[in-house]
């Protein structure tokens, strides 16, 4: 995409020039320059070793915190290689990656994550994390919850809690329960135009003034829920001063006792406002630091926050889950029953009221007529990968034809058997003695190259 085809509004323009000053030529100019692709390598799942021997040809963005490899333009669909399936890369924008570096994670953490849909930071927060801790990650509209849960299960991990609420029952059900939060904040876009065109069809000062209005409410919400000492890092995809700076401002002049706290990183350019202005603490990212657009601001929390009693879950004892786990794992694991369905986790799970969950840990499965048929989830997930029994490590060429749901030619194996690619769990098949019977789901079945090199 090319600036040659991209029709800029004039008001985004004017927006533009007083967002970037001096630079305001330079940026223009900067709109021919190609979109290319980048992921973020998940470090949990994949050594770096590994991964640059299946692409040797990547080039790791040094001028930014974390793992991430723009990827040779011979790759023609990411999302159909097997190393994608198994969670061992996300394709992220490189900007949309420093929110979650901003919050400086630590081992044990408790986490949240308030608007979490599509999944990027969120697997982000629970590649940093390690197993440890504990993410809740949010998403009220149904459909977007639906794509975060199926992000979130490629990366396998069991310390965390989906939930799909409105941030007003988050703030009164938990309060002072989490180290960090993250508020990703729906925005108007503007920093995503050259990315996605079709952005700039909805950009008004009307749109403009409703997305203040939401992100003053999300903070306003999630406040009470961040302990004294807390980290609360606030992020757009947009160059708005209204959705930003003006935002940090209003919010801080509420609560007073949030303090603006220096960007960990040097990449970027400080945030809009006088010479002494906290508010230079935050960070804008712009093409010209290597991202299409975000903002940042890191605060912490200085003053105290009543405490709420916050019962935890019980776990399950259903015999019938229990027998199956036997057989499949070579360890025991707890397990949770919500609505038929059966999840697993090694972490305590807190049940706080009025929130509702869709998902805890890692989904084993629906108990349907006294049987359990294990979830593509359980496949994916680092319970499986370290546990279960019986697995198969196959080639790429057999590898190839799972994904596109063909049977395997692999005898004397019964009952479930975990595929794996290079180790990495990519799916369940079910055994005959003779042959393995395809489980992997036909929604994602990859029917097309994905290299040019076809590798």
């Amino acid at each position: 995409i090319y600036m040659a085809q991209i029709n800029y509004p004039d008001a985004y323009l004017v927006l533009m020039r007083e967002v970037m000053k001096d630079d305001y030529g330079t940026w223009l100019a900067a709109q021919d320059a190609p979109l290319f692709r980048v992921v973020r390598l998940n470090m949990t799942k994949i050594t770096e070793e590994a991964f640059l021997a299946e692409f040797p040809d990547v080039l790791r963005l040094s001028y930014y915190p974390g793992f991430l490899y723009r990827m040779p333009d011979y790759v023609t669909s990411l999302g159909n290689h097997p190393y994608h399936h198994a969670g061992c890369f996300y394709i992220q924008e490189p900007s949309a990656s420093l929110p979650v570096e901003a919050l400086t994670l630590r081992t044990g953490d408790r986490v949240l994550d308030a608007c979490a849909a599509p999944g990027g930071k969120s697997t982000q927060i629970l590649s940093e994390l390690d197993g440890s801790g504990f993410l809740l990650s949010n998403e009220i509209d149904a459909q977007r919850n639906r794509t975060l849960r199926f992000n979130l299960q490629r990366f396998g991990d069991d310390n965390l809690m989906v939930t799909q609420n409105d941030t007003s029952v988050i703030g009164p059900s938990l309060q002072d329960y989490f180290d960090k939060i993250l508020v990703d904040a729906p925005c108007s876009g503007t920093g995503m135009f050259r990315k996605d065109p079709g952005g700039i069809a909805y950009f008004s000062q009307k749109n403009i003034d409703h997305c203040v209005r939401m992100q003053h409410d999300i903070l306003e919400n999630v406040y009470p829920a961040l302990k004294t000492n807390g980290i609360l890092v606030y992020s757009t995809c947009t160059f708005t001063l209204d959705e930003n700076e003006n935002q940090i401002r209003s919010f801080i002049d509420r609560h007073p006792d949030m303090i603006i706290e220096t960007y960990p990183f040097s990449i970027g350019r400080p945030g809009i406002g006088d010479a002494q202005d906290e508010i230079h603490k935050c960070r804008r990212v712009t093409l010209l630091e290597g991202g299409e657009g975000h903002f940042i601001c890191r605060m912490r929390k200085t003053g105290s926050t009543f405490s709420s009693h916050i019962a935890m879950m019980k776990q399950s004892r259903n015999p019938l889950v229990q027998t199956l786990l036997d057989q499949w794992l070579d360890v025991k694991v707890p397990f949770y029953e919500l609505n038929n369905h059966v999840y697993l986790s090694r972490h305590p799970m807190p049940t706080p009221d009025n929130i509702r969950i869709t998902q805890i840990g890692v989904h084993l499965g629906t108990v349907v007529k006294g049987r359990i048929d294990p979830d593509h989830a359980f496949a994916l997930s680092k319970i499986a990968r370290d546990h279960f029994i019986p697995k198969v490590d196959v080639p790429l060429d057999q590898i190839i034809a799972y994904l596109r749901g063909e049977t395997l030619s692999i005898p004397n194996l019964r009952g479930y058997v975990l595929i794996t690619y290079r180790h990495q769990p990519i799916g369940f098949a079910k055994g005959d003695g003779s042959i393995l019977k395809n489980h992997f789901p036909k929604g994602i079945r990859s029917f097309q190259k994905f290299s040019e090199k076809d590798k």
